[in-house]
């Protein structure tokens, strides 16, 4: 079992090394305000078109879970449709703000299952309100795959249908390539809702590619009313250092880069920003191998609501009911706004917090395709939103200057569908002999 917890942290360590593609120029932003049923408009990727590919190793097309309603969007790097989980039927009605969840590097959307399912069982959430994209393709399971907790029912589905993942090696993805499909998912997410306001959970790489899509958009980041960020790079990765010159996105999420400076901005002061209320998760001591030492605190974000769980694991700190059970209230009080906010959120909040509930049991309603017929859903009660409408973003690109940096091939993506498989494996048996 120590053979397979420290397989699993390489795992995670060796993908945080294929992350952020390099950018040439970064863009200010102006927006144009339209009331319309179009499809949802973003900018293309602000990338340049020379940047080193060596590492970005596209993975294959994810499946795709959302309701059958909710429309297609191309991967724009990939060409072929998003992969994600979200969504019951146009018009259902909502009872909280949405929730969009970006998964990290070489993972999909699958990494949110067991939020989804701690959700929905200890505040109501249902499908309608939760929304999971997969870009850069299938993910890689061993990179997503936590250490103590157990996989849920709704993770047993997914490796159970998509058994590739197992052995998947690793894809790495970008932060500036992957903002356009974030942001085309996010203002698809509020065309098919009719919320204006949503809010973004995020983990490792997604934490900075969401951050990203917001300092490029800002119109659209004040329609986020919280954002989580678990484990992310804000200040750099430990596993980073010293390759910045020589592995594919280092000189994006090294501590200390330009890019790092930009997102962040002179003294910290773009860090966080209103009217989006703010909260970090993290280890803080080591416990997770993506930051030790001197970049221990690096996830922290100032103005944030800051929270540590010492020694706990990268993926550990995504599903764990404790952390869980900590952002969740987090959106339940300060993430609700709008005509579909719940009203009762910070009473259900503190409740939470007082019992912290083990929620991660049963299985996940509204995703029949996954988990076949769930008994015991509740119906879905309430006034439908009314028509869609929501806003075009649109980019206007300002030259920066940006370094291009090349990729020192290492031959170590060999070793993580080795690791893929251990880990998750493993996981199902203690999940089958627990049954």
């Amino acid at each position: 079992m120590a053979w397979l917890i420290r397989t699993a942290k390489v795992a995670a360590a060796v993908a945080a090394l294929t992350v952020a593609a390099i950018p040439a120029a970064h863009a200010t932003t102006t927006t144009t305000t339209t009331t319309t049923t179009a499809p949802p408009k973003c900018g293309p990727s602000i990338a340049p078109k020379n940047q080193p590919t060596t590492a970005s190793t596209p993975g294959p097309q994810a499946p795709r879970y959302f309701a059958k309603d909710f429309p297609v969007i191309k991967d724009s790097r990939l060409g072929f449709a998003l992969g994600g989980f979200g969504g019951i039927r146009r018009g259902a009605p909502l009872h909280h703000t949405p929730v969009i969840f970006v998964h990290g590097n070489q993972a999909d959307a699958q990494n949110w299952l067991s939020p989804m399912l701690q959700f929905q069982n200890d505040a109501g959430y249902t499908m309608q309100e939760m929304y999971a994209l997969s870009y850069n393709g299938l993910g890689n399971a061993g990179s997503g795959a936590p250490v103590t907790a157990v996989p849920t029912t709704p993770d047993q589905d997914y490796f159970n249908q998509n058994s590739a993942a197992l052995t998947n090696g690793g894809h790495g993805a970008a932060d500036d390539d992957e903002v356009p499909d974030l942001c085309r998912f996010i203002e698809a997410v509020q065309a098919y809702t009719g919320s204006r306001q949503v809010d973004i959970v995020t983990h490792s790489l997604g934490v900075t590619v969401a951050r990203e899509l917001m300092r490029l958009y800002p119109s659209l980041a004040k329609d986020v009313v919280a954002f989580v960020g678990i484990a992310g790079g804000n200040h750099g990765t430990t596993v980073c250092r010293g390759l910045e010159t020589t592995w594919y996105g280092c000189n994006e999420i090294a501590p200390d880069t330009a890019w790092l400076a930009t997102l962040n901005g002179t003294n910290g002061d773009r860090e966080t920003y209103g009217p989006t209320k703010w909260m970090t998760v993290y280890d803080g001591v080591e416990g997770d191998p993506l930051f030790v030492g001197p970049d221990a605190t690096s996830p922290q974000l100032k103005g944030a609501d800051n929270r540590t769980f010492p020694g706990a694991y990268h993926n550990d700190l995504r599903v764990d009911p404790a952390e869980v059970d900590t952002y969740l209230p987090f959106l339940l009080a300060h993430g609700q706004a709008g005509p579909y906010a719940d009203k009762s959120g910070a009473a259900t909040a503190r409740q939470i917090t007082a019992t912290q509930p083990q929620g991660a049991t049963g299985n996940l309603c509204g995703v029949p395709k996954l988990t076949g017929p769930v008994t015991g859903c509740p119906a879905l009660t309430g006034s439908a939103p009314p028509p869609a409408t929501h806003q075009t973003h649109q980019t206007h690109r300002t030259t920066e200057p940006a370094a291009v940096r090349r990729l020192a091939s290492s031959g170590l993506d060999a070793r993580l569908p080795l690791a893929a498989l251990a880990v998750v494996l493993a996981g199902l048996a203690v999940r089958r002999r627990a049954a």
